[in-house]
């Protein structure tokens, strides 16, 4: 049972700082708060609070007096925050703890000249800052230097001036203004800065009011929470901070617990699941049966897999047969949700990602003809959903070129392309290339890395097919293939292509939230996704 679960009802009128730990959602977890608070053995509802406000452990390693204050700022709380205070003077990561030693040291050590101490905020790393962001310290002037320092502030500020009012857009403007100031100097915003900042948008702009920017909890009301666009953007942001980490890490932590299991099976356990195994070669009906024993022999399957010695997978693909059935897909989506959990967002998100990623790249100014010609034909010709898709995933292989081999040659654009996907007329096309292309690898003894073929032509994809050296799977549309390949890399450990690797990497990360090390500080993929991530929130 989680902390939250434990928390009793606190039927207390409190102020706007302040929200029922009861209804706080699952979402809103931290997990590294969760286990410090149970280590120091303090009240879950500390914990709830805390997580309302949007602290992380970060933010708590910089809480001072201030803005202990701030957040208990109810009568009733003041044993929980008398039970914090105790910690963190203990703990040697809190300011707090080295505000204490230096009292300490201070009074037994010899007289000596006076120190005038800067008052302290909430705040994340020590660049020097010009305005200390304390309730008191919020006026006109910090909102002016604000408006007059961001891009988005000068257009709110000539709007008005224009029109003398502000409509819906300017005003979620004038919001992400005002809290991107916060979070671009890792500061936390505490509720009575977001008050004072909705009055002074009030008395700056005419004809706005203050309960549009922040509008505070109210008891009487029946109002449990504070809104308004000034504390909702601050939030919502937050809350993606916290899940994203939490998500990346939680995968990587169970991915690596199921290796470390799958290694240290008991004989008992290993004859156990071989009787599956034995089964499941011998079966591939009924439908449910075989999911549910697949389900269940992923320790002994994925044994094989981190022992495969063979590049082209023979071991493991011998001894689980069902992997090359015609749906054989279908299993390894089961294996990938075991260890990764379920993920949607390839298919949720694409439409939404592909606007985007293309408004980059029109002001990326991309030099290679080939895929300047596929930009033309996807604006001019009738291309089909599919056709549309792959025009994408090519153009990226222009946008973030690929890197070296490790035997030193450079892949073209046009060989990172096509190892993407291979776009052939008739079927018969598609046949004759993927045979050379098997025999090719094993010539050479290397894997044939998983890739797509496409049969037909942008205006109409009549078959779409996964290969690999031993096996194909043909599937219903292009993004389902990207789905595929990518399971295939973290189920079975097949490796993407070197040529089109930064794309399979990004993918990986920004669809799934697997971080894929291998090219994940890529200079050009990190600005990708920084801009990415930034038109999203634009867009909440």
């Amino acid at each position: 049972m989680s902390l939250l679960e434990k928390v009793e009802k606190i039927d207390v009128i409190v102020d706007a700082a302040l929200d029922d730990p009861e209804i706080i959602e699952e979402e809103d977890h931290n997990p590294e708060l969760e286990k410090l608070f149970c280590e120091w053995n303090l009240s879950p509802a500390i914990y709830a609070i805390l997580v309302q406000h949007g602290f992380t452990v970060e933010y708590l390693e910089k809480m001072d007096e201030k803005s202990l204050d701030d957040v208990f700022s109810v009568t009733k709380w003041t044993g929980h925050k008398f039970a914090l205070r105790q910690k963190l003077v203990l703990w040697p990561k809190s300011v707090m703890c080295q505000s204490a030693s230096t009292s300490s040291v201070s009074q037994s050590a010899p007289a000596a000249a006076p120190v005038v101490l800067e008052p302290t905020t909430v705040k994340l790393h020590t660049n020097p800052f010009k305005h200390h962001l304390l309730p008191t310290s919020v006026t006109s002037e910090l909102l002016r230097d604000i408006l007059s320092r961001n891009e988005k502030g000068k257009i709110v500020v000539k709007y008005f001036e224009t029109h003398q009012s502000l409509n819906v857009t300017h005003r979620k403007y004038l919001a992400h203004t005002v809290v991107d100031y916060y979070i671009a100097n890792d500061l936390y915003f505490p509720l009575p800065d977001m008050a004072k900042f909705a009055q002074l948008i009030a008395e700056r702009f005419s004809n706005e009011f203050a309960e549009t920017y922040y509008n505070p909890r109210d008891i009487k009301a029946e109002k449990k929470h504070p809104s308004g666009l000034i504390y909702d953007r601050f939030h919502n942001r937050n809350k993606k901070a916290l899940i994203k980490p939490k998500s990346s890490t939680d995968k990587e932590n169970i991915f690596r617990g199921a290796k470390s299991t799958a290694l240290n099976l008991s004989e008992e356990d290993i004859t156990k699941l071989s009787i599956l195994r034995t089964w499941l070669r011998n079966n591939f009906a009924p439908t449910e049966e075989v999911q549910l024993k697949w389900s269940e022999s992923l320790p002994l399957r994925l044994r094989a897999i981190i022992k495969e010695t063979d590049v082209g997978k023979s071991n493991i693909l011998s001894e689980w047969p069902r992997i090359v059935d015609d749906n054989g897909y279908l299993l390894i989506d089961s294996d990938f949700e075991q260890l990764f959990g379920k993920c949607e967002k390839l298919f949720n998100d694409w439409e939404q990602f592909s606007e985007k990623f293309l408004k980059y790249v029109r002001r990326a100014e991309i030099k290679d003809d080939r895929s300047l010609q596929l930009l033309r034909h996807l604006q001019e010709a009738p291309v089909c959903q599919a056709g549309r898709e792959l025009i994408i995933s090519y153009v990226f292989q222009a946008l973030i070129k690929p890197t070296r081999r490790a035997g030193g040659k450079l892949p073209t654009i046009l060989e990172a392309q096509f190892e993407v996907c291979c776009l052939c007329q008739t079927n018969d096309e598609y046949l004759e290339d993927l045979q050379a292309l098997r025999r090719d690898c094993e010539a050479a003894k290397i894997q044939l890395t998983p890739r797509i073929y496409a049969v037909g032509c942008l205006e109409n994809i009549d078959s779409l097919y996964v290969v690999t050296g031993k096996f194909e799977y043909k599937l219903p549309s292009f993004l389902r293939c990207l789905d595929v390949i990518i399971k295939l890399k973290h189920v079975l450990d097949y490796h993407f292509s070197d040529s089109c690797e930064a794309y399979w990497c990004f993918l990986t990360r920004f669809f799934y939230g697997i971080d894929y090390r291998r090219k994940s500080k890529n200079s050009q993929l990190l600005q990708l996704i920084k801009y990415l991530e930034s038109q999203c929130e634009e867009d909440q």
